[in-house]
C-alpha cells in the first residue's frame, strides 16, 4: 500500500510539474494563421470598457514566435513583436509560465510578470485559451500596495478562414 501511495504521489508530482512548461511546438496549431477580433479594456480614467476591432497575425519564425497586430481605427497603435521560450520552456518570453494545460482541443497558458500598470507596481496575470478556431489573451493586474485585483483587458479572436 505505502508503494502504492508513493508511486500515485510521484506520478501526481510529475504530472504537475510537467504543465508548468511549454516548447514551440504547443503553438504549431496556430502557426500562419490570420485572426479577427476585438481588444476589450478598461478605460483608466472613466472605468469603462471600451472595444476596439483588431486583427492578428501568428507565425512561427525559427525559434520564436511572432505576431503581428492590427488595430481598424486606430492605425497608429499596430503592434509587431516576437516572443521566445526561454529556460527550458519555464518562460514565454519575460513572462514566467505558471501552468500549462490542454483537453478536448483547448490549450490553456497561464503566465505571469511584474510590471507597472497605471503607474502602480503590480503582478499581471495573463491567460491564453487556444483552440483550432479561436485565441484568448485575458490580462488581471493584482496592486502590490492593496492586493487589488482588476481586469485590465482581453483579446478575443476568430480564425479567418
Amino acid at each position: 500500500m505505502r508503494t502504492l501511495l508513493t508511486t500515485l504521489m510521484l506520478s501526481i508530482g510529475l504530472m504537475i510539474h510537467a504543465q508548468d512548461t511549454i516548447k514551440l511546438s504547443d503553438f504549431e496549431s496556430m502557426n500562419n494563421i490570420n485572426w479577427k477580433g476585438t481588444l476589450t479594456y478598461k478605460d483608466y480614467q472613466s472605468g469603462k470598457l471600451t472595444d476596439v476591432d483588431a486583427t492578428m497575425q501568428f507565425k512561427i519564425d525559427g525559434d520564436k514566435i511572432v505576431t503581428q497586430v492590427q488595430y481598424t481605427y486606430e492605425p497608429n497603435k499596430n503592434y509587431k513583436g516576437s516572443i521566445k521560450i526561454k529556460k527550458n520552456g519555464t518562460y514565454f518570453g519575460n513572462e514566467k509560465v505558471l501552468s500549462f494545460s490542454e483537453d478536448n482541443g483547448t490549450k490553456i497558458l497561464v503566465t505571469t510578470y511584474r510590471g507597472k500598470d497605471d503607474n502602480r507596481k503590480a503582478d499581471m496575470y495573463l491567460t491564453h485559451t487556444m483552440t483550432d478556431s479561436t485565441y484568448s489573451v485575458s490580462k488581471e493586474v493584482v496592486y502590490l500596495d492593496t492586493k487589488e485585483r482588476l481586469l485590465r483587458n482581453t483579446y478575443n479572436y476568430i480564425k479567418i478562414k
